[in-house]
């Protein structure tokens, strides 16, 4: 029903416009003309979304693995941790690029994360999905999220009622895919979706789809646990155990591919008589140059998904004789303040950017100064791995920036890389906040969403 009401208010809008060139139509010969038009478009979006599968809300998918894993591990880079913290040098912005600030004119507290698409990028933040063109300016909102967000001073909250995440585009097929948990009160238990929202209907809406809007979606056996391991894939879905390195690749529907099991390490589920629990270390996974790549929470080896069964080890770290964190201990709240955390990791085509930290990083822990915070860049081409100086102005712990030089006067450090270009995302308060040079007279709304690019 969607699809036919926005199809005929895009379609009475091109026929009031060209009335004045049609004057002989007769209303009759006008709904035919639309109800054909719509027919057509309706198969257009049929045919555009054929690879999903039809799925029942009591579909069960088969028993059973599909595929063996392989894991090949010939040809991996080794990165050597320990020699790159004593190899200690500044790097300028300008070494990487032209540091440019986008104003979007999108009103999105507390950031978001980006990804590319034919007309420019998708934001995709707590507040819901927005399109912005090639110069990351805001085109329109496509999909908007059930959440309140308040601000407290400097601080700002939101409160999550339903939530569309693991955003992904699917350029083959034109549709964004998404994953949603509704909550069922009466039995205390939330279901989990897999949300799938045609590309043409998402730009088309004049108004920004909701939860209820979502026509398609595959339900997804249990729930997707807090931090775990979860992304699309053009085969279907990668879906992580909780709290372990274990992982499985998935068609949409849910069949089971192949199971990973690529460390061996043993679980770290929480105990039950734990009062609170670190969230510890997180994974990473992203898509680099057409393939997925994966680095598994309290892993050394970066991985990329060659096919639905094969893993190629791509990078591993090398800690030497630091001591690495381990899910158990850390998870199980032992003592970690001499173990080393990866906190981030970024890839461009020159560049690696790793975080990591010396002991478990928090709010109190860099208000008591226990935490050590590294920034880590490698040169692909040079075979440079080395540490930037660390922050000496600050007064509690933090990463290290790239050195600020030429203009904007501004330090610089990826919290994400978009194609092939790194970028920062922060709000206009923050802004004015840690650079209040930067936006000096502009009228900007402190919510306002602010994208730094180096390209």
């Amino acid at each position: 029903m969607l699809h036919k009401k926005l199809i005929y208010i895009v379609l009475i809008v091109s026929f009031i416009a060209c009335s004045s060139k049609n004057p002989g139509m007769s209303k009759d010969e006008i709904v035919r003309t639309l109800d054909e038009q719509a027919m057509q478009h309706e198969t257009a979006v049929k045919a555009a979304s054929a690879a999903m599968p039809e799925v029942t809300e009591d579909y069960t998918p088969p028993a059973g693995i599909k595929y063996r894993a392989k894991i090949e591990t010939v040809g991996v880079k080794t990165l050597n941790v320990q020699a790159a913290l004593k190899n200690v040098r500044s790097m300028k912005v300008s070494e990487l690029g032209t540091l440019r600030i986008h104003r979007t004119g999108a009103l999105v507290p507390m950031g978001g994360s980006l990804m590319s698409v034919e007309e420019g990028y998708l934001l995709n933040g707590y507040q819901g999905i927005y399109l912005l063109d090639k110069g990351f300016k805001l085109i329109k909102q496509l999909f908007k999220n059930d959440v309140v967000f308040q601000r407290d001073g400097k601080r700002g909250f939101f409160q999550l009622r339903t939530l569309l995440q693991s955003v992904y585009y699917d350029n083959a097929h034109k549709q964004i895919q998404g994953v949603y948990a509704v909550r069922d009160h009466k039995k205390n238990k939330s279901r989990t979706f897999l949300a799938f929202l045609p590309w043409d209907v998402l730009t088309a809406a004049t108004e920004p789809l909701m939860e209820k809007d979502i026509a398609n979606s595959i339900p997804l056996q249990g729930n997707l646990g807090h931090g775990g391991l979860f992304k699309f894939t053009p085969e279907g879905f990668i879906r992580g155990i909780p709290y372990s390195s274990r992982f499985y690749t998935n068609e949409l529907k849910g069949d089971t591919l192949c199971y990973f099991d690529p460390t061996h390490s043993p679980d770290y589920p929480p105990s039950e008589s734990a009062g609170s629990v670190r969230n510890g270390e997180s994974h990473h996974i992203y898509d680099y140059q057409g393939k997925t790549r994966i680095r598994l929470a309290y892993d050394n080896t970066l991985y990329q998904l060659e096919n639905a069964s094969t893993l190629k080890a791509i990078y591993r770290l090398d800690f030497g004789s630091l001591q690495r964190a381990d899910g158990q201990k850390v998870i199980g709240g032992s003592n970690v303040d001499d173990s080393y955390f990866v906190d981030r990791w970024l890839e461009t085509d020159r560049h690696l950017f790793i975080k990591i930290t010396k002991g478990y990083d928090s709010p109190n822990a860099r208000k008591a100064k226990s935490v050590s915070l590294y920034s880590l860049i490698y040169d692909k081409r040079s075979g440079d791995f080395f540490a930037l100086p660390p922050e000496s102005n600050s007064e509690k712990p933090e990463f290290p920036y790239l050195t600020a030089d030429g203009e904007p006067n501004m330090p610089f450090y990826p919290d994400g890389v978009v194609g092939n270009i790194p970028y920062t995302c922060l709000d206009a308060m923050k802004m004015k906040e840690k650079y209040p040079d930067v936006l000096k007279g502009q009228d900007i709304p402190d919510d306002e969403l602010i994208v730094l690019t180096i390209e």
